[in-house]
């Protein structure tokens, strides 16, 4: 029971805020969650992420899993709020952390897919410099050959991560 969709504060193109849209995969109630289970997170940096997480119902396992929970975003592309690629879409709160790294990255339309997405080792205590290399990267050297080179890769992950559920 709950809502079909997760709307969560994000901040876009020049810091605005919009509700970035997602199937809603987490129980009701799982934000207060979150606070009691930071201890476990498995990633550095401000992101939160831990294996078998207690607030992801089942279905919503499967929806990650595949990315289907991204699809509703495609929504804040048509209402302009963001792009298909770009760096994802963070809260005031992460960007605040590095304002070098905030700077560059408000400075572009928040993505669907980027670099960061497709590229990241989730290796311990690297994953936040990642996070920052590659939407740094991703703003110096923006070009249309990188967004469809960008556009191509996550399809062939998407296929590839759909299938292997099967």
């Amino acid at each position: 029971p709950g809502p079909v969709f997760y709307a969560d504060k994000r901040q876009g193109l020049h810091g605005k805020e919009f509700g970035c849209l997602k199937f809603r995969t987490m129980v009701t109630g799982a934000d207060k969650m979150q606070d009691k289970l930071r201890f476990v997170s498995q990633v550095d940096g401000p992101q939160f992420k831990m294996e078998d997480d207690p607030r992801i119902s089942t279905v919503g396992r499967f929806l990650r899993e595949t990315y289907i929970d991204e699809i509703p975003q495609f929504f804040n592309v048509l209402f302009g709020q963001m792009s298909i690629v770009g760096p994802r879409p963070s809260p005031e709160s992460e960007n605040t952390l590095c304002p070098s790294w905030r700077d560059a990255r408000l400075s572009v339309r928040p993505g669907i897919t980027g670099l960061w997405q497709l590229h990241r080792t989730r290796e311990p205590m690297r994953d936040f410099q990642e996070w920052i290399h590659y939407d740094t990267m991703y703003v110096r050297n923006l070009s249309l050959k990188m967004d469809l080179l960008t556009c191509w890769q996550t399809a062939m992950k998407l296929l590839d991560n759909f299938i292997s559920q099967f």
